[in-house]
């Protein structure tokens, strides 16, 4: 077996939780509203319906979870300025007519529990192939989320403004 760099892996998860908490936090603060790299690139999201937050730089119990229409982005913040940072949530995606919902993960950067709506199609093929371009667009959004998120933090201005920006969000009521 190989060895576990356990301070590696924490880094790690630290970081896609990072990535997590600021999509949540961008799509709080813009109305769900994003744009990658052009305003043609323009999509909706959103958490829906489930979100858990964890610090592990606590012992249990350290985590919490709201589901359902239950909660609100105060109480996202509220989580956020205690230490936890978003360790899954339900997402919803809405670009075009195309519509996926699932759970991503933050330690494992996984999507789960997939949900493609889109236009019906005339025929079996093209309704697989559709969905097989669906995923790949869906790919190319989240990964591009993701270049946006470590261009974001790694400028100069995050320093300056962006940090100041996201703490004035947690503030914010």
């Amino acid at each position: 077996m190989f060895p576990v760099d356990k301070e590696a892996l924490q880094k790690q998860t630290g970081f896609g939780r990072d990535f997590l908490t600021y999509i949540c936090y961008k799509s709080d603060k813009n109305a769900g509203v994003f744009a990658i790299s052009s305003p043609d690139k323009q999509f909706s999201l959103w958490v829906d319906g489930k979100i858990v937050l964890e610090d592990d730089r606590e012992s249990a119990p350290n985590a919490v979870s709201f589901s359902g229409d239950d909660f609100t982005s105060q109480d996202l913040k509220q989580a956020i300025q205690t230490g936890k940072k978003v360790k899954e949530a339900r997402v919803r995606i809405e670009k075009g007519e195309n519509t996926w919902c699932f759970t991503l993960r933050a330690d494992s950067y996984a999507v789960s529990g997939l949900k493609i709506d889109m236009p019906r199609a005339e025929d079996s093929d093209e309704q697989f192939f559709g969905r097989m371009f669906s995923i790949e667009a869906l790919n190319t959004i989240i990964d591009s989320l993701y270049i946006d998120f470590i261009t974001e933090i790694t400028a100069k201005a995050w320093k300056s403004k962006g940090y100041r920006e996201f703490q004035q969000w947690l503030q914010a009521s």
